[in-house]
């Protein structure tokens, strides 16, 4: 369970996902793989890191609109 918070996982995640997405959660999700970054992963190449911080963004973004229900759309969808 722990390897889902992982950038590359997450990175995979969206890559299943991302033709599901509506036009306004796809910006979230630019806007936050495109914000600068002062730091960077480890384990991760700078693509994976960027491409994982947008999708947290757009799970960031959904969940304080309270869109939940999207949130576990998303998610099961992509772990399939």
């Amino acid at each position: 369970m722990s390897n889902l918070v992982k950038a590359p996982a997450q990175m995979e995640l969206f890559h299943h996902i991302e033709d599901k997405l509506t036009e306004e959660e796809l910006a979230v999700y630019k806007r936050g793989r495109n914000a600068k970054s002062f730091t960077s992963a480890k384990n991760a190449s700078i693509t994976e890191y960027r491409i994982a911080t947008g999708f947290e963004a757009l799970i960031g973004y959904l969940y304080l609109n309270n869109e939940f229900t999207r949130i576990l759309e998303i998610i099961k969808s992509g772990l399939k």
